[in-house]
């Protein structure tokens, strides 16, 4: 087995261990979280801003919940093309409603995905 597919099934095995915490936390916190919409109040990059590649966005939320406004204590991944004022779908703790979730099942099929796609390249030696 070449250095390619080892590194591979490295990249698989992260991703099957990610979809696996992503999905535990959905099923610990069924029933315990609910959904809303807010605004993104100010954002974060982690490198600067002219650097597309290799780089992200994160948002502090303000939203509100049964007629309180809150301010998100976690900030939250949020799309490149996302802008301070954009309204976004957030998860919130219903115990907590300060706090945010990013986990959902469509991020969990996502790296399910791509732990078949480099398992499949690496069986299939297409690398």
């Amino acid at each position: 087995m070449g250095k390619d597919a080892i590194f591979l099934y490295a990249i698989a095995a992260v991703a099957v261990c990610f979809a696996f915490v992503n999905a535990l936390l959905l099923l610990l916190k069924r029933g315990k979280t609910g959904q809303t919409i807010g605004t993104i109040s100010s954002i974060k990059m982690p490198n600067a801003e002219l650097a597309k590649a290799r780089n992200s966005k994160w948002a502090e939320i303000t939203y509100t919940v049964d007629g309180k406004t809150y301010r998100s204590k976690n900030r939250i991944q949020v799309s490149m093309a996302s802008q301070v004022g954009d309204s976004v779908t957030v998860r919130y703790d219903m115990e907590h409603p300060e706090k945010l979730y990013s986990f959902s099942a469509s991020r969990i099929i996502a790296s399910l995905l791509v732990a078949a796609i480099c398992v499949l390249a690496a069986f299939f030696k297409l690398v």
